[in-house]
């Protein structure tokens, strides 16, 4: 399974969660986009040829000048890697990422979504936490190192604590 972006929904939306970000990404310029349900209700993944972290500002205009074209979109992640769910895979990718993305040591947080696995949160955290050398704030951090669990695989992002996008939280904001 090859993903860059996985967006929640209410629970038996999908098909229309499917249908919206099609739209979405065609007003976005983007007409290759791939969206697939998953076997966990509300869950969609999908790929798109353009960057992903680039649509989350994208959305966050749309919301706010069109609010009526975002009703099913929940939450909206980019995922930067996808890799098997195994404790040293998921480390190995987290790290490089880290290295790679982190550009002004600012305090991080590990976040771990887990969805049919039966890996523990602690395990993940447990795993990689010791190999960094940034402050951590679990409030308000500035980097995400994220986990995004499915099954056997797992979406891997180390993004800017403003890539996540919630619909709902973007509107309470706005209002």
């Amino acid at each position: 399974m090859i993903f860059n972006f996985l967006a929640t929904t209410y629970r038996y939306k999908e098909e229309d969660l499917m249908d919206e970000l099609g739209g979405l990404y065609y007003d976005f310029g983007e007409t290759t986009v791939e969206v697939h349900e998953t076997n966990i209700s509300g869950l969609i993944v999908g790929k798109s040829s353009k960057d992903s972290e680039l649509f989350v500002p994208f959305l966050r205009a749309k919301l706010k000048d069109s609010p009526w074209e975002i009703r099913n979109l929940l939450r909206f992640v980019p995922i930067q890697k996808v890799v098997l769910t195994e404790v040293g895979e998921i480390r190995n990718c987290l790290l490089n990422l880290a290295k790679e993305k982190i550009v002004n040591n600012g305090p991080v947080k590990i976040l771990v979504e887990k969805r049919h696995t039966k890996l523990s949160k602690k395990d993940i955290i447990d795993s990689v936490g010791p190999h960094l050398n940034y402050p951590v704030n679990l409030t308000n951090p500035v980097w995400i190192l994220l986990v995004e669990i499915i099954g056997k695989y797992s979406g891997i992002s180390v993004i800017n604590s403003e890539m996540m996008f919630s619909s709902m939280t973007e509107k309470r904001v706005s209002e």
